[in-house]
């Protein structure tokens, strides 16, 4: 298994929409911390790729997705391939979890 990780670019700007709300929502010190969390969790996935649990939502996908849940509003969606780690979606745990279903149909 390869050591590289990789953003899709929906997962990016996602992960874009959500350091600008928060930063603009509650400061730009908070919007760095959560940037820290997010890659801190992301940062261990090479050591040890299986550490979120696997995506319920997204069970009958054509992949296992994992997911890493930062603070209680967010979720790093990712799946293991032999060649990279692929985080494929930064989500909103608010947002109707039927919408993540939906994202990931297409």
């Amino acid at each position: 298994m390869s050591e590289k990780i990789v953003w899709s670019d929906r997962a990016e700007r996602a992960y874009g929409q959500i350091i600008d709300y928060v930063a603009d929502e509650f400061g730009t010190t908070r919007a760095r911390r959560y940037a820290a969390e997010v890659h801190k969790a992301v940062g261990q996935l090479p050591e040890n790729p299986k550490m979120g649990q696997v995506e319920p939502l997204l069970e009958g996908s054509r992949y296992e997705f994992r997911r890493l849940v930062i603070g209680h509003l967010t979720k790093i969606i990712y799946r293991i391939t032999e060649e990279r780690i692929e985080i494929a979606d930064v989500w909103d745990t608010r947002m109707n979890p039927e919408e993540l279903v939906a994202r990931f149909e297409k």
